[in-house]
């Protein structure tokens, strides 16, 4: 699960950088953080059904489960990273860690009760 996961966050640091960098609109670090956090789910979602869980539920069933737990995780890690990085003026790679640890917490306590259980 820990090989999963930090495959997932080096892919998803590469995805990041390359919304940021061809983003042209502001709040530039916050809206790289949603388009990246959005297609992060289907990344890491595939790589835990592949890889993390032997018991699978269907595909499209536990990937709506993904969703409606990383919808509530992305609300709040937007949030996040806006006051960081406009409010705090943190730099955007910073804030993108915290905001990935911050999620990551929420993931990790729903993905094997919830969003892959039998």
């Amino acid at each position: 699960m820990l090989i999963v996961a930090m495959t997932g966050a080096i892919v998803g640091f590469i995805t990041y950088e390359i919304v940021y960098y061809l983003n042209p609109f502001s709040p530039k670090s916050t809206l790289s953080w949603i388009i990246a956090f959005i297609i992060g789910v289907v990344r890491q979602h595939a790589l835990h059904r592949n890889f993390t869980f032997q018991y699978k539920t269907p595909y499209l069933k536990s990937l709506y489960r993904a969703y409606v737990v990383d919808f509530g995780a992305l609300l709040c890690s937007s949030c996040l990273n806006w006051f960081l990085s406009e409010i705090l003026n943190l730099n955007h790679r910073l804030t993108w860690v915290i905001c990935l640890l911050s999620t990551a917490l929420i993931s990790l306590a729903f993905l094997k009760k919830y969003i892959f259980k039998r």
